[in-house]
């Protein structure tokens, strides 16, 4: 019985609160409304029709917010309704309420039981799960995943590189021609050079793979006709090689330099040989 006295003279308390409060807001709020009736506003006709130097100096000498409350009304700011803050304030007792039954609950905090091991490698587990381990970079040029580079389909999907290199060298063949430095002359002399290795080295790697695919085609046919394929030996093919590379450069008439260049590596070799020897 003392219980249920005390509760309802709680809320009886809480009541008479919240409506003390209501009546409070409500006054202020009435005189405000006064206070704004108070406030002199001018029409807008009268203070348009006023020079823009007297309103600068009316406003230094009232200060800038009597100038703007007498001009352009005061602004109220916008405040909650009565109704909101009771609702609230019914929220919070209720919360408060809740809380204190839960808190009289005879039944004991959540435990985890100790007879169960955690896992030793938990926390790994949980990183392997992880979005950031699953969406790591990686380089396509070392993943297995895309592919092996292949020279020879590099080549020929990329070949118009090597019809730019072609124009570049006529470009720069006619800009060397217009040049009188000569630091600029030995740039694109150096560019030029740079750019004939580059075209000859395509045009060899070119006859490899066209050798090649012939040698494959040729190696197909034999098996199709039942036949056993010959495979050229390395050594046949190095010495095939030079034979053609000597027979090109006589006929260019470079083979006395391409010689003397060779003789100058090989002595070079030796003379490295004997400087480590003693």
């Amino acid at each position: 019985m003392d219980s249920s006295d005390d509760q309802s003279e709680q809320e009886h308390s809480e009541q008479s609160e919240e409506e003390s409060i209501a009546d409070d807001e409500t006054s202020a709020e009435d005189d405000e409304d006064e206070e704004e009736d108070d406030v002199p506003k001018l029409a807008d006709k009268e203070f348009k029709e006023i020079p823009f130097e007297d309103l600068l100096k009316l406003q230094k000498k009232l200060g800038t917010r009597v100038y703007n409350e007498a001009i352009f009304g005061k602004t109220v700011s916008k405040k909650k309704t009565v109704d909101a803050e009771k609702d609230t304030k019914k929220r919070k007792t209720q919360q408060e309420q809740n809380s204190n039954e839960s808190d009289d609950d005879d039944s004991g905090p959540e435990e985890i039981s100790s007879r169960r091991k955690t896992p030793a490698f938990a926390k790994i587990r949980r990183g392997n799960n992880d979005e950031s381990a699953q969406q790591r970079p990686r380089d396509p040029r070392f993943d297995p995943k895309q592919g092996y580079f292949s020279g020879r389909k590099f080549r020929q999907d990329y070949g118009f590189i090597n019809d730019l290199r072609t124009k570049e060298l006529k470009k720069l063949e006619n800009k060397l021609h217009a040049t009188e430095d000569p630091e600029e002359a030995e740039k694109i002399k150096f560019v030029m050079r740079r750019t004939e290795n580059q075209v000859r080295e395509y045009a060899k790697q070119k006859q490899l793979d066209e050798t090649r695919m012939q040698e494959k085609k040729q190696a197909r046919q034999a098996i199709s006709e039942g036949k056993r394929p010959f495979y050229e030996r390395k050594s046949t093919k190095k010495a095939r090689d030079l034979v053609q590379q000597y027979d090109k450069l006589k006929e260019d008439g470079k083979l006395a330099k391409h010689i003397d260049k060779r003789r100058k590596k090989i002595s070079a070799k030796d003379r490295k040989k004997l400087d480590f020897a003693t």
